[in-house]
């Protein structure tokens, strides 16, 4: 690609909005948010061959793709390949990851561009926007755990927690929140609030929480037993238990239920309504972010597990 070309953008504003409302996280939210976006994004060349990200090097930008074709690499592998209307960047960035990946054009590129500071004012302002990509983001963490094959990635169910023989009191609900899942830097006020509507669940033996293709509209955190569960197309069986979750990535991806869920030890967890969630995180834009990181961070693992390492659920 010429020095010329790569001087002299293609695309105006409006032109840049029109492509961002054929990305998945754009296409339906208001046109309003869409125009933010583009707005501060900024149009991008990469020559085949050409580096858009660099183990070692902070991601300061993310990037859609307009056309063109690039390849993840991290730790020496290939785990990805990326086209247009793909966004690359993103992952690393939010993750925080010091090593992160290289992400090589494979052709010549052309993306748009937004710095990671502007894309989280944005998503600061327009919660629908960051509701969005967390949909994206868990869509990509459930796409891989189903390519990765018999166990979908899960290692061995972790020793139950030690709690007192009583429902568990607001403080306790809060400390096992920022223990166990992804809210450890989230305000104390963010942590009650959410804490505040869990539900202590106890299930016995053999119960069915749900079969393949029911709606996710809410997830459990156990507290103690275990949940075998049993995927098809392809085939999958696992089991979950203490110091993951059980249903989290469906719910949060919006899509139905990918493996059967039955109690295979009496079980004790929280139980955390989809739609709670959700307005907790607007309502307090720290956790929601920590919630994304987390998500990110994942994606990183499950790029590595195909070196041997277990993944957390």
């Amino acid at each position: 690609m010429s020095e010329e070309v790569r001087k002299e953008p293609q695309m105006d504003r409006f032109q840049r909005y029109l492509f961002l409302r054929t990305m998945p996280a754009l296409a339906e939210v208001p046109v309003e948010v869409a125009q933010v976006v583009a707005a501060n994004t900024h149009e991008r060349f990469f020559a085949k061959g050409e580096y858009l990200y660099q183990t070692g090097v902070p991601a300061m930008e993310i990037q859609y793709v307009v056309s063109g074709e690039c390849e993840i690499v991290r730790n020496g592998r290939t785990v990805r390949r990326l086209g247009s209307r793909s966004v690359v960047g993103g992952v690393s960035a939010l993750a925080g990851d010091e090593l992160g990946y290289d992400c090589i054009a494979l052709e010549d590129m052309v993306t748009l561009a937004i710095t990671v500071e502007d894309s989280q004012e944005i998503f600061e302002d327009h919660f629908v926007l960051l509701k969005r990509v967390l949909r994206g983001t868990s869509r990509e963490v459930l796409e891989s755990r189903r390519k990765l094959g018999k166990t979908a990635g899960f290692g061995p169910v972790a020793e139950p927690f030690a709690f007192p023989d009583r429902p568990f009191d607001l403080v306790e609900r809060m400390a096992f929140l920022r223990k166990t899942f992804s809210f450890g830097d989230s305000e104390i006020d963010a942590i009650a609030d959410l804490a505040r509507d869990v539900q202590e669940v106890h299930l016995p033996k053999g119960e069915v929480l749900w079969n393949v293709g029911d709606r996710s509209n809410y997830f459990l955190l156990p507290l103690r037993g275990i949940v075998d569960c049993r995927a098809t197309d392809p085939d999958q069986h696992f089991q979950l238990g203490p110091g993951g979750s059980v249903g989290a990535i469906d719910a949060m991806a919006d899509e139905r239920r990918w493996f059967r869920a039955e109690v295979a030890e009496d079980l004790v967890a929280f139980r955390i309504d989809l739609e709670l969630l959700l307005e907790v995180l607007e309502d307090h834009f720290t956790m929601a972010m920590s919630f994304l990181r987390g998500l990110a961070t994942g994606i990183l693992q499950l790029y590595d597990h195909d070196q041997g390492h277990s993944l957390p659920p």
